[in-house]
């Protein structure tokens, strides 16, 4: 069982990542204990958890038993997983490895005694959806449940984060141009990786409250039309929204292709907005983020 006395410390796996430093911060920012699980401690990423005030602990998801050890002694566990194994493409493989590691993770926390689960899952996941990573996230949820788990699952719609990455805005002829493979009218969710970091703290500050619930999270719900023109208002520039023929997308990946089908469907779970803001006031919208990010970079 959970040593009493480390009762405000809380096992971040996935700490190295975008939302697993960001839970990270926002515990560190409430006064929390954070040992963040990493495989290797002088790795980039891990020596900055570690200045920023985590405990670093030595673990592996394909080991129970080095899990089994980092659960000891704290009173939560964050955990948030990937299926991207191996380059940028998601693979049947990696979404089985996703699997396995996230139904272990449970386990161990349940035979560990661990007070209180908080798992990052995703918007939309059911064992019914054609999409394949909706599906494993969806059995991962299952086995927290069926194992009587007390857990906060959090159901996290697509980053604000991505307009860096993959759905990053180009400047052609002088107008600047999102492509999302979607219908410029087909409305889509957004949340910035911040806010999940501040919804899992409130979740491990509130466990009476939060305690058995499913959320899903989101900051915003805008068309692509509406996507460009708080780029284009944020950038001070023409903006326009242009889709992405779907074959083109399938082309490069056929499961990222199932989940923006998906998406432009209209079919997804919707996030309740302002019951998410009565919870977490200085929740981001997508106008919110761009300007935060202007502001960095002047």
């Amino acid at each position: 069982m959970a040593d009493p006395t480390e009762s405000t410390s809380v096992l971040v796996i996935g700490a190295t990542g975008q939302q697993g430093s960001a839970v990270t911060r926002s515990l560190l920012a409430r006064g929390l204990a954070v040992h963040a699980l990493v495989r290797d401690t002088e790795r980039p990423a891990a020596r900055e958890l570690r200045a920023s005030g985590a405990r670093l602990v030595l673990g592996d998801l394909d080991d129970p038993e080095s899990l089994s050890a980092a659960m000891a002694g704290v009173s939560g566990v964050f955990a948030v997983l990937t299926m991207m194994m191996n380059g940028p493409t998601i693979t049947p493989e990696g979404i089985a490895t996703e699997e396995r590691r996230g139904t272990t993770v449970a386990e161990v926390a349940a035979k560990t005694g661990v007070g209180h689960l908080v798992y990052s899952s995703v918007a939309g996941a059911s064992t019914e959806s054609t999409v394949a990573h909706l599906r494993s996230k969806a059995t991962i949820e299952a086995r927290i449940r069926s194992l009587g788990l007390p857990a906060t699952i959090l159901r996290p719609v697509s980053f604000m984060e991505n307009f860096t990455t993959y759905a990053t805005p180009v400047v052609t002829d002088g107008t600047l141009v999102v492509s999302l493979a979607m219908r410029p009218d087909s409305p889509m969710q957004l949340i910035a990786v911040r806010d999940i970091g501040e919804f899992a703290a409130i979740a491990f500050g509130r466990p009476e409250e939060f305690t058995g619930q499913t959320m899903v999270i989101a900051g915003d719900r805008l068309p692509g039309t509406a996507i460009a023109e708080r780029f284009g208002r944020a950038r001070g520039v023409p903006a326009r929204f242009q889709p992405v023929p779907i074959e083109r997308l399938r082309a490069f990946d056929e499961e990222v292709a199932r989940m923006f089908e998906w998406l432009d469907s209209g079919d997804g779970e919707l996030a309740d907005l302002s019951a998410l803001r009565a919870v977490h006031p200085q929740l981001m919208t997508l106008a919110d983020w761009l300007d935060g990010r202007e502001t960095e970079t002047r």
